[in-house]
């Protein structure tokens, strides 16, 4: 994964609307971006998502004004939304990761599924080891009881 070595997997209630902020806000708690009552993520998600569907992308500039936010707070949430691997910098413009949400998250779902392939490797080298180490134990137990 290109954000670090963690993954957490939960369980998310459903929003119960079809309202543009609300579907937002949703997005932005679980991407872990904003808590319940935030308002700087859903607006910049929103904005990401306009110009993202226009093909243009944003700026770091552009939000500042259009937020009225001092710039290094707006590019310490536009980092925490590439981390979370929603958006994208090209240049000094930000996108998200496709055109649009869904575009999107099927990225994000084909990147988890490799991964998780990558993983089952691994958790098959794991229990190949766990399982020789077993058998050598009971081979040294069964030859100390011998002695």
């Amino acid at each position: 994964m290109s954000s670090g070595d963690k993954i957490i997997i939960r369980t998310v209630n459903k929003p119960s609307g079809k309202d543009t902020e609300e579907l937002v806000n949703w997005f932005c708690r679980v991407f872990g971006l904003s808590g319940e009552k935030s308002e700087i993520e859903p607006v910049l998600l929103k904005e990401i998502i306009k110009t993202s569907m226009h093909g243009e992308g944003t700026t770091s500039k552009v939000l500042n004004e259009k937020l009225d936010l001092p710039r290094s707070t707006v590019i310490y949430h536009l980092n925490r939304f590439i981390y979370s691997g929603l958006v994208i910098r090209r240049g000094r413009r930000y996108y998200l990761r496709s055109e649009d949400m869904e575009s999107t998250l099927e990225e994000l779902q084909s990147e988890i599924d490799r991964e998780f392939g990558r993983m089952m490797e691994f958790a098959q080298r794991m229990d190949s080891l766990f399982e020789s180490d077993a058998y050598a134990r009971s081979r040294r137990w069964k030859e100390r009881r011998k002695g």
